[in-house]
């Protein structure tokens, strides 16, 4: 039930996160500088803002099924208010506007789900958690793959926005297909429901918890820095498309090939991330991952447009093996019942550069100036791999854990 769930995910994600069309759709909408930034900001800002505030409304070991079936529901709803929007008023003054809203409703909902979608998991495939959590990507961007590979056919006949629009429509047809297979999850049901109110108090309240986590728990102590100072090749991924085809004069239509590459190499780095992690710890797929990001930043930092193919690769690599680590690492190294908000701590420390580094890529935006941050992207994967070396002693192999109401 949750492959299948994951099918309609990976196939909403491939059209809806930042490293594939959509800067490209919203640049051209609106033929504003800022608005690829603009994208990168609002899926990662607004994706942690939420999943921050559904975390401070959930205890340990809470039921989970009902909060993950009620944001599933508002994130097709944002992809349908999503493609009504394009088909409808791209060609207006309020277009790009009701874009971004569609889009701010859909990022907030993927983001809202996530705490109780992570304590689901680990409390329902307890001992399997860290397969799933690669077959999760592995069958995700695989649909995804396949979506693509229809977009591309689709702007080819039809044009960018119309062929967005057709993939928007397909998404629609499979994430509520997907939809049925979520609802039929099967969740211990002990009444434990959440009873902690939306307020200020309550938000300083869960501040107060992942700073005594943050201060406490050495192993998140580790994670939370690296994330925080490794977080620049994530935030620049996006910019790889645009900067190939803005300074070494690469056809548009190169894109869909790219997208792809993102996606394959994405899942094949999940899907080898339990394969490692079970016999040496999730502390070297974490590194793996950050090393894959060095490498595609230095590979168009060196050679340019001459290996396209192959920054593509190892930045999709980087993006499957770090997310499906840290996701693990979350699990293994949090409390018993409380992985969604142990993941959302650790997303959040690298929120600071997901908003910063796009708005400098997208101002300063010259050959010379790109040279600089894809340094900088090699010095955060290095700094961040240095931290994991040196303060995560623990290499976090797997261990079965039940959530002490099911024992």
């Amino acid at each position: 039930m949750f492959i299948f769930d994951a099918i309609g995910f990976g196939s909403a994600f491939a059209l809806l996160i930042p490293g594939s069309y959509l800067p490209d759709v919203a640049l051209t909408i609106s033929d504003e500088w800022y608005t690829p930034a603009l994208i990168v900001i609002i899926f990662y800002a607004v994706g942690i803002f939420s999943q921050f505030l559904t975390s401070a409304r959930r205890n340990k070991e809470q039921d989970s099924k009902r909060g993950v079936i009620f944001w599933g529901i508002c994130e097709r709803v944002g992809i349908v208010l999503l493609a009504l929007t394009l088909s409808s008023y791209s060609k207006t003054d309020m277009g790009f506007i009701y874009f971004v809203v569609a889009y701010v409703i859909f990022v907030f909902s993927a983001g809202a789900i996530l705490p109780s979608y992570f304590d689901l998991v680990s409390r329902v495939l307890y001992k399997f958690r860290s397969v799933f959590f690669a077959l999760n990507l592995t069958f995700g961007s695989a649909a995804g793959y396949l979506v693509s590979r229809y977009v591309d056919r689709q702007i080819a006949e039809s044009g960018l926005i119309d062929g967005y629009v057709s993939g928007l429509i397909l998404v629609i047809a499979i994430t509520g297909i997907s939809l049925i297979p979520l609802i039929l999850i099967r969740e211990p049901q002990t009444g434990s429901k959440g009873k902690v109110k939306l307020s200020v108090s309550a938000l300083l309240s869960q501040f107060k918890i992942w700073k005594q986590i943050y201060r406490n728990n050495v192993g998140l102590n580790a994670v939370s820095l690296s994330n925080f100072f490794s977080a620049i090749p994530e935030a620049i991924t996006p910019f790889f498309s645009i900067w190939l085809i803005s300074f070494y004069d690469i056809p548009t239509n190169r894109l869909g090939m790219w997208v792809t590459l993102l996606l394959l190499s994405q899942s094949l780095g999940s899907f080898f991330v339990p394969i490692i992690g079970i016999r040496t710890g999730f502390k070297y797929t974490y590194i793996l991952g950050l090393s894959m990001h060095f490498i595609a930043s230095a590979i168009l930092i060196t050679s340019g447009s001459t290996y396209e193919n192959l920054i593509f690769l190892f930045a999709g690599l980087g993006l499957g093996i770090f997310n499906t680590s840290q996701s693990n690492l979350a699990v293994e190294l949090g409390d018993v019942g409380d992985a969604g908000n142990t993941n959302a701590m650790l997303t959040a420390f690298r929120v600071p550069i997901f908003i910063i580094v796009p708005l400098l890529a997208g101002f300063f935006n010259s050959y010379s100036s790109v040279s600089v941050i894809l340094l900088f992207s090699m010095s955060s994967a290095a700094i961040g791999i240095g931290i994991v070396v040196i303060k995560l002693v623990d290499p976090v192999l797997p261990k079965v854990r039940f959530w002490l109401k099911d024992s």
